[in-house]
């Protein structure tokens, strides 16, 4: 058994081990179109806005914050590549660097994840990371696919919708089993999402959930909305795991 399985399996000894495993799995690389208005309505799983019921990785997050008004998206790609202490830097960040470029739109929502939810949104972290996209991009990608499928590599959904992101093969997205590997669905909903941003230069500066909109085409665009506070938190935390 290799050490990472190892260490994966200890993890899940314990019920605080568990929600991590998931995590590590996700970031040490360890295993492996259109939002429809039926889907985005059932999609929220129950909430709760107990601390308890928040995963390990946002609490480290609030514990050790990330700081991102004085680190670059090329300082932390940078960290993560050659595993080297952060260099920080001084001034404010570009808004497209930032957790939180504007105040969250509407009341705030919260769901338990396991560390299967927790894992997918390693993966979505780790490909905005690999495209240079920056930490609000990362941020609206979570939050998008909390509401979609929260974080939920689920194989049904609306028409021909599935995955993450509930994306569609016959609107282009790619076959249902390219759809279905997390990795390539975040790339898919990014690649889109950068489409928009490149449409929309002052994306950084709106709601997020108008970003998500732009790539989804939801009967119900503030919805995703609800999770930007946990999305934000989790982005922080996760990214705090790639580059330490």
């Amino acid at each position: 058994m290799r050490p990472t399985a190892r260490l994966i399996g200890a993890l899940r000894g314990s019920r605080k081990g568990l929600l991590i495993a998931g995590s590590v799995a996700a970031i040490l690389g360890v295993g492996a179109g259109t939002a429809s208005a039926a889907t985005v309505a059932s999609a929220a799983a129950p909430v709760s806005h107990d601390r308890a019921a928040r995963t390990e990785i946002e609490l480290t997050a609030e514990r050790r914050p990330f700081r991102p008004t004085t680190m670059s998206w090329d300082e932390v790609a940078e960290i993560q590549a050659h595993r080297t202490n952060p260099s920080l830097g001084q001034g404010a960040l570009p808004l497209a660097d930032q957790l939180h470029p504007v105040a969250p739109y509407g009341p705030q929502q919260y769901m338990p994840l396991d560390s299967a939810q927790v894992g997918n949104a390693a993966t979505i972290v780790r490909q905005a990371l690999a495209k240079k996209m920056g930490l609000r991009s990362a941020v609206v990608a979570v939050a998008t696919a909390m509401q979609e499928s929260t974080l939920n590599d689920i194989n049904y959904g609306t028409s021909d919708s599935v995955g993450l992101f509930q994306q569609q093969p016959s609107c282009g997205w790619g076959t249902a089993q390219q759809i279905m590997n997390p990795a390539y669905a975040s790339d898919a909903f990014l690649t889109a999402l950068q489409k928009y941003q490149a449409a929309n230069p002052d994306w950084a500066s709106q709601p997020l959930y108008q970003a998500a909109q732009g790539v989804q085409a939801s009967a119900y665009p503030t919805a995703y909305a609800q999770w930007e506070d946990q999305a934000a938190s989790l982005v922080q935390g996760i990214t705090m795991h790639l580059t330490r």
